[in-house]
């Protein structure tokens, strides 16, 4: 079999001894990976991992058996304190594939069978390999107040224009706010509704989907000038230290809520949804790269420009 892996700062494709299925695995053909900021991160040296490492985390697949797939990347331990009460979406013991151990770019992967979710016959693959993602823009919209009715995404790119589509879907109305220009052209063209407006005469939901210094002061500048009660959900990972405005938070009484990945639940649903919307979906994917040349297409269209979704086709060209 062989794998790409990660290492200094380049992708290498390389044949390696063939891994045979553990009783409880499938073995899992991935045919699209989606690339997401974490890719990014590790790729330019801001999220450190073990390398050599084979990323790829969001994954469509055909099974042995020729079943359509989707994985659910994130192995939780079931014994520790969150995983005991079910709360396996903050497993302390979470083994992520494509960060802490190898993803999804190799001719073939074993994945315990609890991970593994078939997909409609009729989703296209492509499209499966947005349901990871989307099932996080999922589980960041059930953190909302039901009597919300409008949502203001900080950041265009993958999971905020993920966000953004799933919201309209569930009746919402949304906003966007990019501060890359050229993104904010782009999510014009695709029907995304940018904004730059800081004050809104409703409860509103702020989801930053960045979740640096700089999108922490946007979002509390948003919630300052919006009606008491507002909510900040945070969905972006970063080891920046941020800061909060006390005096905004407590007047407004600011609800904070965090939101790391998904449940089953909410990935099941992802799955539904996006079989459900398949052309709502389509318009997000920029550009589909081969594997074969992973490293000339990762570096303009994931690096050097502003697309808002990049896939991989893991068959060679």
């Amino acid at each position: 079999m062989w794998k790409v892996f990660f290492i200094n700062g380049n992708f290498v494709k390389e044949n390696v001894r063939d891994e045979l299925p553990k009783p409880n695995e499938v073995k899992v053909f991935p045919k699209y990976i989606g690339i997401c900021g974490t890719d990014k991160n590790i790729y330019l040296g801001k999220k450190p991992v073990k390398e050599p490492l084979v990323l790829g985390h969001e994954i469509s697949g055909i099974t042995e058996k020729g079943e359509k797939v989707a994985i659910f990347p994130n192995y939780w331990c079931g014994y520790c304190n969150n995983c005991r009460r079910g709360f396996y979406n903050s497993c302390k013991n979470k083994i992520s594939i494509g960060v802490n151990a190898d993803g999804g770019m190799a001719e073939y992967i074993n994945v315990p069978k609890d991970f593994v979710f078939r997909i409609p016959y009729t989703l296209d693959l492509k499209l499966g390999a947005l349901v990871e993602p989307t099932a996080v823009a999922v589980a960041a919209l059930n953190k909302i107040d039901k009597e919300i009715e409008k949502v203001i995404i900080i950041g265009g790119g993958s999971t905020g224009t993920l966000v953004s589509i799933v919201a309209e879907i569930n009746g919402l109305e949304t906003f966007v706010i990019e501060k890359d220009s050229r993104k904010e052209e782009i999510l014009k063209e695709k029907g995304f509704r940018t904004t730059k407006e800081l004050k809104f005469d409703d409860r509103v939901a702020v989801i930053d989907t960045i979740n640096n210094q700089e999108s922490m002061v946007l979002a509390q500048s948003i919630l300052k000038n919006s009606i008491a009660r507002s909510e900040l959900i945070i969905t972006g990972l970063d080891n920046e230290q941020i800061s909060l405005n006390r005096d905004i938070i407590v007047r407004n009484e600011v609800i904070i809520r965090g939101s790391i990945i998904y449940s089953k639940d909410d990935f099941l649903n992802s799955i539904k949804i996006v079989s459900e919307n398949q052309e709502k979906f389509n318009k997000i994917v920029d550009k589909v790269g081969y594997i074969d040349n992973i490293n000339e297409w990762f570096r303009k269209y994931v690096i050097e420009l502003p697309n808002i979704k990049v896939l991989i086709k893991m068959d060679s060209i």
